[in-house]
């Protein structure tokens, strides 16, 4: 059995491995360009902030389905083609944006303690980018993680206690995340 801090290891020489060929500046710019986009499509300051709240949850929700997808693997012990998870993931959008309207009040509670506007804009703005590039990162490693090419390196993983190695990937997506949104200013 693998143990935790093995499986930790061992799942970020891997997420450094798929990050390494990212450039800094090329990952800021998708970034702001999301957020630009999301400005001017926005009316007014106010539709904007509740813009970035949807997207929130939204992209929140995605990470969990993310989870979910990678927690099947590990538990069923199987691989999935790129198409599955992909087919997958976007069957539980569907859910997410129907549900979407519940969800925003859940997500914008911590946002709403708040009271400057410039400074909830700045932790929305903030929580928004590092949600969108956890996704990428898991997208991308769930991805890798089933290719045929891979499947070696990956099985390793199930020998490890699935919930235990679903922390650890979440855990690592988010320092991930977090190391390459440094230095990101949003103005």
């Amino acid at each position: 059995m693998m143990t935790k801090d093995e499986a930790a290891r061992f799942l970020s020489v891997l997420l450094h491995e798929l990050t390494k060929p990212w450039r800094k500046e090329k990952v800021h710019s998708d970034v702001l360009e999301i957020i630009m986009k999301l400005r001017i499509q926005a009316a007014d300051e106010e539709r904007y902030m509740n813009d970035l709240l949807s997207n929130i949850a939204f992209a929140s929700e995605s990470a969990h389905a993310l989870k979910q997808i990678w927690g099947y693997m590990l538990r069923e012990q199987t691989f999935l083609s790129p198409g599955t998870i992909e087919a997958m993931l976007t069957d539980a959008q569907q859910a997410i944006r129907r549900r979407l309207p519940e969800l925003i009040d859940r997500y914008g509670r911590p946002f709403a303690d708040i009271d400057d506007a410039a400074e909830r804009k700045r932790q929305l703005e903030r929580s928004y980018s590092a949600l969108l590039l956890f996704n990428r990162i898991a997208t991308d490693f769930l991805i890798e993680f089933g290719r045929e090419e891979n499947e070696s390196a990956a099985r390793t993983f199930f020998a490890a206690d699935p919930n235990e190695l679903l922390e650890v990937f979440h855990h690592l997506c988010g320092v991930y995340a977090s190391r390459w949104l440094e230095g990101l200013e949003v103005d």
